[in-house]
């Protein structure tokens, strides 16, 4: 039997270490998982057109802004003889947070409705991300007109109908080819305030 002690104590130490090795990788992971980098959809592909009293506005620059707690990028591209343009999608590179940050996207038309200035057409602001099919769907074809007022409008979350009123609002002077099936009309955002009126009395 002795014969077999020193092999035995080598398999308890290996066996041993093995153990010791998951679990330090384990707490590292955890510790230090927080440094790694993951990347974020800062802003989803765009298409649209400007108009101005219903007519394309051509050859305008237009200007994407985009935000991440304290960090902002532009970007711009011009409108064809059409009155169209494009960006495509942007992603951004973050350390994971132990906390909430200000995440937003911002279109403007430059030289509206003077030189030298800007129109906003189109913002959107959350925390953390912009990930929601809900806007990917609005902002793939969107008619944006400079003499519209601004409005106010309530995405809805795709990703789960039974938590549909927690995406994100946004403002904008546009009109969505979408907007049937990725923002509240009036009469839904009424009746999920009466039902929620309805659920608080029944407590």
């Amino acid at each position: 039997m002795l014969g077999w002690q020193p092999l035995y104590n080598k398999a308890m130490a290996a066996g041993l270490g093995l153990i010791l090795s998951v679990l330090t990788t384990n707490v590292e992971a955890g510790v230090f998982g927080w440094l790694k980098r993951t990347e974020i959809k800062w802003s989803p592909e765009i298409k649209g057109v400007v108009t101005e009293h219903g007519k394309p506005v051509t050859n305008r620059e237009v200007k994407r802004r985009s935000y991440y707690e304290g960090e902002e990028r532009f970007d711009s591209t011009t409108t064809d003889d059409n009155g169209r343009f494009h960006f495509p999608q942007k992603t951004k590179k973050v350390r994971r947070v132990l906390f909430d940050v200000s995440v937003s996207m911002e279109l403007y038309v430059t030289h509206y409705p003077s030189k030298d200035n800007q129109d906003l057409v189109f913002r959107i602001a959350n925390l953390n991300h912009l990930n929601y099919r809900s806007l990917d769907l609005i902002l793939s074809d969107m008619q944006c007109e400079l003499a519209a007022a601004t409005k106010t409008e309530q995405l809805k979350y795709l990703e789960d109908p039974e938590l549909s009123d927690i995406a994100p609002a946004f403002s904008s002077k546009c009109r969505f080819t979408h907007s049937g099936t990725a923002v509240f009309s009036n009469e839904e955002l009424q009746r999920l305030i009466d039902e929620d009126a309805k659920n608080i009395e029944s407590l």
